[in-house]
C-alpha cells in the first residue's frame, strides 16, 4: 500500500505553518511529489485516499458538499489545514528543571505548546523510569503512555518535529521503544512448520488459497509457504526474518498490469530490505501471460518499459505490449486446473533476484 507521509505533505502545502484552504490539485502536485513512480491514472484515488486519512487524524478538514471529478474518483473540492506554526511570542522554554539526557540540549530551546507537552512527558517519564529502565515497547504504546496519541510517533521525525527528534536529542532507543513490523499472512505448504526454505508471495486472496491447495497436493513443493500481502500494503513483507523458520527466498507473483508490476517490485525490494533474496516467480509470470487478458487503460510506452522492467527477460517485451495496447491479466487467471495442467511434476521455482 502506497502511503503518503501527511507531515511530509503539509510542509509542502503549508511551510510556513499559516494554515489555509488548498484546492484538491494542489494536494495531488504534493502527493505526487512523494511519490513520482506512480501512474498518473492512479494518482486520484490515492488523493482521496489521503485527504480521508488526514481528516480522520485531524490534520485537516475537507469540503463535503463541494467535489471535483479526476478520472472516475470524486475529491473534495478543497482542504483546510489549521495553522501550526505559533506566532514567535507564542514559542516558550520548557521552564523546568531537566533531566540530564535532556537538559544539555532542551533547556534553550524555545518550544511550541505541543512540543512542550511532549518534552515535559518524556521528562516525567525518565524520572519514573530512572532513565529508561523499563522493558522495550512498541512505539505506538510508548507514545500513548506519554501524550495519550498512539499514532503520534507513527510519522517521521515523529510528533514534535525535527527539532526535538534526532541523534543526540529524542530517539526511540532512549524512550526504550520500537516500530514494529506488520505481521505477514501467510501459510504453510506441509502440516507442520517447515524448515528451511523458499516461499511464493501473492497479492490476492483467491490465489492465496489456490497455490496453497495446489502446492499441498505436490509430493515435493517447490515453496514452504505462501504469502500474501493485500495489495498496496507490502509492509507486512518486513517481517519475514520474524517467521519461524528460515526463509531463503521470496518468489513474487502479482496481476499482470501497471499497478501489480509496480507492487511486485515494491515487495521485492521490501523483502530484500529485510535481508531476504527476492525476485518474480519467473515460470508462474510466463504461465500468466499465457492466460486470456481483459481490456485496461493503455500505457504509454516509456512507463510501460519501465514496469516490466522487473519481469524475466524472456516475457518483458511481451508485456510490455501487453500494457501498451491496453490489456492486463490478473492472476487469479491461474486457476487450480491451468496450474495443475502445467506443472505436472516439474520445478517451477526458479527466480531472479531484483537488482
Amino acid at each position: 500500500m502506497t502511503t503518503i507521509d501527511l507531515d511530509a505533505l503539509i510542509t509542502a502545502l503549508d511551510p510556513e505553518g499559516r494554515g489555509g484552504r488548498r484546492h484538491a490539485d494542489e494536494v495531488a502536485v504534493a502527493i505526487r511529489a512523494q511519490v513520482p513512480h506512480l501512474h498518473a491514472a492512479e494518482v486520484p484515488e490515492l488523493v482521496a485516499d489521503t485527504i480521508r486519512r488526514g481528516a480522520a487524524e485531524g490534520r485537516w478538514t475537507h469540503a463535503r458538499n463541494t467535489t471535483v471529478l479526476r478520472g472516475r474518483t470524486a475529491l473534495p473540492k478543497t482542504v483546510t489545514i489549521p495553522a501550526t506554526r505559533p506566532p514567535a511570542g507564542q514559542l516558550m522554554p520548557v521552564g523546568v528543571p531537566l533531566r540530564d539526557e535532556l537538559a544539555a540540549w532542551a533547556a534553550v530551546l524555545r518550544l511550541s505548546a505541543a512540543q512542550r507537552q511532549l518534552l515535559l512527558a518524556v521528562n516525567d517519564w525518565l524520572r519514573r523510569t530512572s532513565g529508561g529502565d523499563v522493558p522495550v515497547a512498541a512505539a505506538a504504546e510508548r507514545a500513548y503512555e506519554l501524550i495519550g496519541d498512539e499514532k503520534a510517533f507513527d510519522s517521521t521525525p515523529p510528533r514534535g518535529g525535527a527539532q526535538l527528534w534526532r541523534p543526540g536529542r529524542l530517539t526511540f532507543q532512549l524512550l526504550r521503544c520500537e516500530r514494529v513490523p506488520t505481521p505477514l499472512t501467510w501459510e504453510a505448504v506441509s502440516a507442520t512448520v517447515p524448515g528451511t526454505g523458499p516461499i511464493v508471495c501473492v497479492e490476492n486472496h483467491a490465489t492465496f488459497r489456490t497455490m496453497l491447495r495446489f502446492l499441498r497436493g505436490q509430493s515435493r513443493p517447490p515453496w514452504a509457504a505462501v504469502a500474501w500481502v493485500q495489495g498496496r500494503n507490502t509492509a507486512p513483507l518486513e517481517s519475514l526474518p520474524g517467521l519461524p523458520f528460515p526463509v531463503t527466498r521470496l518468489d513474487y507473483l502479482g496481476d499482470l498490469d501497471s499497478a501489480g508490476l509496480d507492487i511486485a517490485a515494491t515487495a521485492c525490494a521490501t523483502a530484500e530490505t529485510a535481508g531476504i533474496p527476492a525476485g518474480p516467480a519467473v515460470l508462474l509470470w510466463a504461465l500468466l501471460i499465457e492466460q486470456s487478458p481483459r481490456a485496461d487503460r493503455k500505457i504509454p510506452g516509456a512507463d510501460a518499459r519501465r514496469l516490466t522492467a522487473w519481469l524475466p527477460a524472456e516475457i518483458r517485451e511481451r508485456a510490455a505490449e501487453l500494457l501498451r495496447s491496453g490489456q492486463a491479466i490478473p492472476q487469479e487467471a491461474l486457476r487450480y486446473d491451468v496450474l495443475a495442467a502445467r506443472f505436472n511434476g516439474e520445478p517451477y521455482a526458479r527466480s531472479i533476484p531484483c537488482g
